[in-house]
């Protein structure tokens, strides 16, 4: 019987089967890499076309810009399940898994401190809508966690840091027992800080505010967390790039502009483009992480003050 792992996120999906599929040249066994599948249903702006999952990137037919979002999930729960059961229908279909359900075992992954009301109509989807074999319902951290102390094999506490999508979670595990009363939850994560940026580019440059995708791209490609605020702020030239933004005629992805290498051809072609230039936003948005109040957000002091 095949083990199906599905870490349901509430940005993405993490799936694949928890196979051998092969020896390295060092002897070890190698296992598959997991699919990571949009968990959203999404809606285009200009021809209105619904894509459910990872649809959104390939059935839009390059029609990327203004997308809606739908997601199965509010505040990090789980609460939609029309929109998960059509993103799940996709996931578990013969065009991405091809997963037969029956003869399946199941390890899917879910929030923090879930409500048990969300668990049990999980269970009755798992089992009653797909009739999975049998399924495991585990927190996404305890199997960090796990694999942490598997890995040391004498650490006896571990600290696990969530930086999901909707918040960050802090939980620690003394002897693998999640310490319940000390897991601490802090509402920053990764759409707070492609919101941010939205704003921030949208007051200084291009308007992007409708633009979620493409900003979310930009985030992920140019951001990073600064070790020396005041030093980057200082050197802020130093870290400038220069984005060129998809226009989906000619382009669908945007990319990070070379620097002073770039042929003659490129600087042409990229004259005709909107540009992005990004300096301090890179590390500036990320900062919000440990300082919510930058934007409007009344937390204790960010992820390391609930370290």
């Amino acid at each position: 019987m095949r083990t199906l792992v599905l870490d349901n996120g509430s940005y993405s999906i993490k799936c694949g089967y928890a196979e051998d599929i092969g020896t390295g040249s060092d002897g070890q066994k190698r296992k598959e890499l997991p699919l990571v599948i949009p968990n959203t249903v999404t809606r285009t702006k200009r021809t209105r076309r619904v894509c459910v999952a990872d649809l959104a990137e390939t059935g839009t037919g390059g029609d990327l810009s203004g997308l809606y979002y739908r997601s199965p999930f509010e505040r990090g729960y789980l609460v939609r399940w029309d929109a998960e059961l059509a993103i799940w229908d996709r996931v578990l279909s013969d065009a991405v898994l091809g997963c037969t359900p029956g003869e399946t075992h199941l390890t899917v992954t879910e929030p923090v401190l879930n409500f048990a009301q969300i668990q049990r109509n999980m269970d009755e989807v798992v089992f009653e809508e797909y009739g999975f074999a049998s399924a495991v319902r585990t927190p996404a951290t305890r199997l960090a966690a796990a694999e942490v102390a598997a890995a040391s094999g004498a650490a006896e506490c571990v600290v696990v840091v969530d930086v999901g999508h909707a918040a960050t979670h802090v939980v620690p595990y003394w002897r693998e027992r999640q310490v319940v009363e000390a897991i601490r939850r802090v509402d920053v994560g990764g759409r707070m800080l492609t919101n941010y940026l939205k704003e921030t580019v949208s007051f200084r440059y291009w308007d992007m505010t409708d633009e979620t995708y493409i900003m979310n791209a930009v985030k992920e490609q140019t951001c990073f967390v600064s070790r020396d605020f005041a030093r980057d702020q200082e050197n802020a030239a130093a870290v400038r790039v220069e984005y060129v933004l998809p226009d989906f005629v000619t382009s669908t992805r945007g990319y990070v502009r070379s620097g002073d290498g770039a042929s003659l051809a490129d600087r042409q072609q990229i004259q005709n483009q909107q540009v992005l230039p990004l300096a301090r936003e890179r590390f500036a948005v990320p900062e919000a992480l440990f300082h919510p109040s930058d934007v409007a957000i009344d937390d204790a002091g960010g992820i390391h003050r609930a370290v």
